[in-house]
């Protein structure tokens, strides 16, 4: 058995998941970005327990802990670097879970995680080479080739996201200007439409709310683009060719067999995907989208998890590296018996 966790700004998962990837077991928690670390650490290992009292399961049962977190996680520590969601900076997470509990733990990025979990689980079938693109408040990306996860040389690639797609565009709040995040991700899109709203605009997308910014989402202002709102055809219009546009250059780049689209401005919209599609194979190489797919991420909140406890443990057992916890064995030599 293993034990996946996905730390969010606003949730944290905790799941138990078997040598299939069946998710066993599993609890949320509400947390709060404002807590210190320690107070949000101590949060998860108390959830943790709970769950493994749920589960009547011992920390003996436990092969080893994968723990899915935005931000950048140094290669050498696997401390998280910098995690905007949490505030936290240069944190332990790993040594602390294994001093704790006694069992290997690996960190990962979450939309690593969730690209992982997609591919391992989500799809029909494994192909060497995928995209995984989740657009939900931001943008993130994660890739798969030649069948591995791909880190980049210091263990920070595939920040989709903040590929520059217009050098003198929106600000986006990793401090540069044209990003892909800040015209597509979710949070830029309904602030944008809210300014508008807050300085006395009033179309269709007015009676869609109701009058109430506060409720706006991107299905509201998808809606208003279909209903001829004169804002919203500009600024939803704005979303699909940058996101085309942005999608015809990733093709061209990486050539891969498929690519996932998965986050809450995908699953909260009616034509996102087939529009962005549209001008993706207008703009991309002929040869660069020959067989390509796009599905649409299937496991949700789940995958990460998934792909938390699964993407080190393959990566360990391939380079044959243990880890030895309270329990007096090599977790990687456990893993290569099977």
């Amino acid at each position: 058995m293993r034990i996946g966790i996905d730390i969010g700004g606003t949730k944290i998962l905790v799941g138990v998941v078997d040598e299939t990837g069946t998710i066993i077991h599993k609890v949320k928690i509400l947390t709060d970005a404002k807590n210190s670390y320690v107070c949000v650490r101590d949060d998860i290992v108390n959830t943790v327990d709970s769950v493994l009292k749920e589960c009547e399961l011992h920390k003996k049962d436990i092969e080893r802990i994968g723990i899915a977190s935005a931000g950048q996680i140094d290669k050498k520590t696997h401390n998280i670097v910098f995690s905007p969601n949490l505030g936290w900076h240069n944190v332990p997470l790993k040594q602390d879970f294994e001093k704790i509990f006694g069992i290997e733990t690996f960190i990962e990025n979450d939309v690593n995680a969730a690209t992982y979990g997609e591919w391992k689980f989500g799809l029909n079938s494994a192909p060497d080479d995928v995209v995984g693109i989740f657009v939900g408040t931001g943008i993130g990306g994660g890739l798969i080739i030649n069948r591995k996860l791909y880190r980049g040389f210091t263990n920070v690639g595939g920040e989709l996201g903040h590929i520059t797609v217009n050098p003198y565009g929106y600000k986006c709040n990793c401090g540069n200007h044209g990003c892909l995040e800040a015209y597509c991700g979710g949070s830029y899109i309904v602030g944008r439409v809210q300014e508008k709203i807050k300085s006395g605009y009033r179309g269709r997308i007015w009676d869609i709310i109701g009058g109430n910014v506060d409720i706006l989402h991107t299905g509201h202002i998808e809606e208003a683009y279909l209903s001829g709102d004169e804002f919203c055809v500009y600024a939803w219009r704005e979303v699909i060719e940058y996101m085309g546009a942005a999608m015809a250059s990733i093709v061209n780049l990486i050539n891969p067999e498929v690519i996932i689209l998965g986050g809450g401005v995908v699953y909260g919209t009616r034509y996102f995907v087939d529009d962005i599609r549209d001008v993706m194979e207008k703009r991309a190489m002929p040869a660069s989208i020959r067989g390509l797919k796009i599905e649409k991420a299937k496991l949700s909140e789940d995958a990460a998890i998934m792909g938390a406890v699964f993407t080190e443990a393959e990566s360990a057992r391939a380079r044959g590296r243990g880890f030895r916890g309270s329990r007096g064995r090599a977790q990687g030599e456990k893993a290569g018996k099977r």
